[in-house]
């Protein structure tokens, strides 16, 4: 029976997926079987290693509190709708669950109402949570390639190939279904970018992107949607205005316009009050510290919950978030493999510097550079309230991709790649 529904299950993906591929007639086509099969083991291997080498972790437990909830779902159908949308300690289901904080419970929630698709297979609900995140991916990589079809191999390596990418948002994790909704809204960007009206389905699509990210992973919108408003602002309102003005007059009205969405995702979640947000920084770096390994931490230089501590240790975020662990600094076999993808990144990074100038010319600086202060940002955040180098290497892939495309435009390396993964198509 376990192997009907797994075979009917897969069917269907494999359908939906083909059915993508056909509506797709463009550059990217050609990539589509290697990336979607790349991702759905990207998914497989995530439970592997959690299962048989880990023993332990979220993947597990949020499947484990699903089938509670499934079985719930099949005994008293009402009882689960209604736990669904209000769930609390009211509810005797409650005591059997083990995440009961709310951005686990809500992935729980989520896991379980696809539980019910899969008959209660792990592996299969993995699939589908992969199989989301891949086709976020590649509506996006189809709207980078049409909005600059000279960066179709940039893209197809930044999001569907690049290994900790693919495995750090495949499975059953929240990560998945996060970049999944983030990579839709910056498609959604981006087709506003190019004054391009969504449609009523992609409204609906829009909305529920929004609810998934804030739920699952708040603070990616915290950064995402100002970046995201200010730029439209700047590249629609202003630029007929700022075209003739200089460039340190375009800088600060970019900054002030910038301020204003800033301020307003500051006052919509607690961690992000003005008075409380470094506190929240650095309870966090002191959580991780007590839990972490001395060898898998990054030190920083006396941080304390003040601008002036945060803003000194700022560079060292920064570098620690995008390029480490060093190779010298790799412990364990998975910090190996890490510092291999860092070394990479630093390779790419130093190739990619002789193109900045072109990028600061290039008719679409205005997203570029909106891609710049996303990353940035972010992988700052990031660095200072999770200093632990396993960790962090799960957490950064929200801003991972884009990084990756932003050093990969017309990257030699890349050249090279997208050849082998043609050959290989």
């Amino acid at each position: 029976m376990n192997f009907f529904f797994a075979a009917i299950n897969i069917g269907f993906l494999l359908f939906v997926a083909g059915r993508m591929r056909r509506t797709d007639q463009g550059m990217t086509r050609k990539f589509f079987w290697p990336a979607f099969l790349v991702k759905l083991a990207g998914g497989i291997s995530l439970g592997l290693v959690y299962s048989f080498y880990y023993k332990v972790g979220d993947t597990l437990v949020y499947f484990q509190d699903a089938t509670i909830l499934t079985n719930l779902a099949r005994t008293d159908p009402w009882l689960y709708l209604k736990f669904l949308w209000y769930g609390d300690e009211s509810f005797p289901v409650w005591a059997d669950i083990s995440l009961v904080q709310s951005r686990a419970l809500f992935m729980v929630k989520i896991t379980s109402i696809v539980n019910l698709l899969s008959h209660d297979n792990y592996w299969v609900t993995s699939l589908y949570f992969s199989f989301a995140s891949f086709a976020g991916a590649w509506v996006l990589v189809k709207r980078i390639v049409r909005f600059d079809p000279t960066v179709v191999h940039a893209a197809v390596f930044s999001f569907l190939f690049f290994p900790s990418v693919v495995f750090w948002s495949s499975g059953l994790i929240k990560e998945s279904l996060a970049m999944a909704s983030l990579c839709y809204l910056s498609m959604i960007y981006l087709k506003l970018l190019m004054r391009e009206r969504p449609s009523l389905l992609q409204g609906i699509l829009i909305i529920l992107s929004l609810w998934i990210t804030w739920n699952l992973k708040y603070y990616y919108l915290a950064v995402f949607l100002p970046v995201a408003a200010s730029s439209l602002t700047v590249s629609h309102i202003f630029s007929g205005h700022l075209k003739s003005q200089s460039p340190a007059v375009k800088a600060l009205t970019g900054l002030l316009i910038f301020l204003v969405p800033l301020i307003l995702v500051s006052v919509v979640h607690p961690n992000f009050y003005p008075e409380r947000f470094l506190d929240v920084i650095v309870s966090n770096n002191e959580e991780f510290h007590a839990i972490s390994d001395p060898d898998d931490l990054i030190d920083y230089h006396s941080l304390e919950p003040s601008f002036t501590s945060v803003l000194f240790n700022t560079p060292w975020a920064l570098v620690s978030g995008l390029f480490r662990p060093f190779p010298w600094e790799a412990g364990t076999v998975f910090q190996g493999i890490i510092s291999l993808e860092n070394t990479l990144l630093f390779l790419l990074t130093a190739t990619a510097s002789v193109n900045v100038r072109k990028m600061i010319r290039s008719p679409g600086r205005i997203m570029l550079f909106s891609v710049v202060l996303y990353c940035a940002l972010l992988c700052v955040f990031l660095a200072l309230s999770t200093p632990n180098f396993g960790t962090l290497s799960r957490y950064r892939v929200g801003f991972l991709p884009f990084f990756l495309l932003l050093i990969s435009i017309e990257n030699p390396l890349i050249g090279w790649f997208a050849k082998i993964i043609q050959r290989s198509s």
